[in-house]
């Protein structure tokens, strides 16, 4: 009996060894200063919650440029990317895998121009300053409008500023339009701008943009069980997004500094999506066949190598083997 327990207590003390070293020391997710349910997961600490023992680091990243970059340095395990960001991505081969959708974008992102400066139409930004982020969502859809409307990118001045830059300059009198999102967006509304076009607007036009949560290969492979944690976090953070609105407008304004009153409307232009519902052939789509978010990320590349942004656009295959439903699937069933 002596033996028995003797054994026994050293294969549970081999079995919980072996636990702790399939357990990362550390955790590192990248997210983007936006109005979702990411920043619900960050507050109740709900990564904590799920990965218990291990070390939680959150990094602001500036825009889908900035994350790329972050990705190509191997600075982060998770993080979030738009469809433009994750087709130039997946075209550059980066070593990430798609994981869920984290929100489909209206109009926490816009475009605003300077009531002043008499745009009342595409045409008008002729001779005009335009600020977007570079690689990220709004810079993808600014070119789109443009194309869709005939007008050359070369009669205007595009900038490449990160959002808290954009208010800055916004601010100074140095731009006079933008495309990005909120918080800053609400600065440069309350002075001086008007909105002119949205996210949702174009997503009616056939150009829906929404960001993807991503995982590092790498830690995937080392660390398949850490990622179903990552996403069941962040599907509890959906799940209080949409059950608890009036505490998340609560935790998006101590988040970002806002009034009650600016977080409560921030939140009506940002979809938050079920995560069983994310599994079906609108969104990611399942193991067996993935869904049409394979149709939006060749639909963006194809245009980004129209505009000589991409030198070639990656295939279906390889869209669709960059998503990873089996996560969801797991987290759901």
């Amino acid at each position: 009996m002596k033996k028995f327990m003797l054994a026994l207590t050293v294969g549970l003390a081999w079995s919980a060894a072996l636990e702790a070293a399939e357990a990362p020391d550390k955790v590192t997710v990248g997210y983007l200063n936006l109005v979702n349910a990411q920043l619900v997961t960050k507050n109740l600490g709900l990564m904590q919650k799920h990965m218990p023992g291990v070390e939680i680091e959150y990094i602001k990243v500036g825009g889908g440029g900035d994350m790329l970059r972050a990705i190509a340095a191997d600075q982060i395990d998770f993080g979030g990317l738009g469809n433009p960001p994750t087709a130039i991505g997946v075209a550059r081969g980066l070593p990430i895998q798609g994981t869920m959708v984290l929100n489909m974008l209206d109009f926490v992102e816009a475009m605003v121009v300077r009531t002043d400066a008499e745009i009342k139409s595409f045409k008008d930004l002729a001779g005009k300053k335009i600020a977007a982020p570079f690689g990220s969502t709004t810079h993808y859809l600014l070119l789109q409008a443009l194309a869709d409307e005939g007008i050359d990118t070369g009669s205007m001045e595009i900038l490449d500023l990160r959002p808290n830059d954009i208010a800055v300059a916004w601010s100074r009198g140095d731009i006079d339009a933008a495309w990005f999102w909120e918080p800053n967006l609400d600065k440069t509304v309350k002075d001086g701008g008007n909105i002119f076009m949205t996210s949702g607007i174009m997503e009616k036009r056939g150009y829906p943009t929404w960001d993807v949560g991503i995982v590092m290969n790498e830690f995937a492979e080392q660390y398949p069980d850490y990622v179903e944690k990552f996403v069941a976090a962040e599907c509890e953070g959906i799940d209080y997004w949409i059950g608890n609105p009036a505490e998340t407008a609560k935790i998006i304004a101590v988040e970002l500094e806002l009034s009650l009153e600016d977080a409560t409307r921030m939140m009506h232009g940002t979809e938050m999506v079920p995560c069983d519902k994310q599994l079906t052939a609108q969104y990611i789509g399942n193991s067996e066949a993935r869904g049409g978010f394979v149709d939006t990320l060749i639909a963006t590349s194809d245009f980004l190598v129209s505009q000589e942004r991409l030198p070639e656009s990656p295939s279906r295959e390889t869209f669709e083997t960059f998503l990873h439903p089996e996560y969801l699937e797991a987290v759901v069933k």
